[in-house]
């Protein structure tokens, strides 16, 4: 049997072949363009995932900075951070008690801008130091978002106000 295409003539089993691939070309396309749509949506939604990682991560910071300097644990009564207290517990309580009010995986540290040289305080060269470090960052860390804040510590034995760096961090 024979089919008359445009005035000649084609073999009917050739025009049944081609319309067989059109409909093969048009299922690819169609599977092609549905597996696109796949990976979009899921890089998509990867990166809003990311972001909103991010933004917990940003909080996280805000939150502790804002109870670090409103803590009475490290804060005298004008809400400064006290010298006297942030060498303690530098010194005493340790970072395992502070993780139980803010929770894990940060640090914070702190330094005075009232000396040129940095110098960690201890019991022993107190008041003579400014640099306080909070439950420390440990190096093996790669993925830590930081961020910076301005602040200022009462220098208890000589009764002035320095300004400060309080720097916060959150890793994971």
């Amino acid at each position: 049997m024979e089919c008359e295409i445009l005035g000649a003539r084609v073999p009917s089993s050739l025009k049944g072949q081609s319309e067989m691939m059109e409909h093969i070309l048009m299922v690819v396309f169609i599977v092609a363009a549905i597996l696109a749509l796949i990976l979009f949506l899921t890089w998509w939604n990867v990166q809003q995932l990311n972001m909103e990682a991010s933004r917990n991560r940003q909080d996280r910071i805000l939150d502790l900075a804002q109870h670090m300097m409103g803590d009475y644990l490290l804060v005298n009564e004008n809400y400064m951070l006290d010298d006297a207290k942030l060498t303690s517990v530098n010194a005493v309580s340790g970072c395992e008690k502070l993780e139980r009010l803010f929770g894990t995986d940060w640090y914070a540290r702190v330094r005075a801008l009232d000396m040129e040289d940095e110098i960690p305080c201890t019991w022993n060269n107190y008041p003579d130091c400014n640099s306080w470090t909070i439950c420390s960052y440990p190096e093996e860390r790669r993925n830590v978002l930081v961020q910076k804040f301005p602040a200022n510590v009462y220098r208890k034995v000589s009764d002035k106000v320095a300004l400060a760096v309080l720097e916060v961090g959150v890793y994971s």
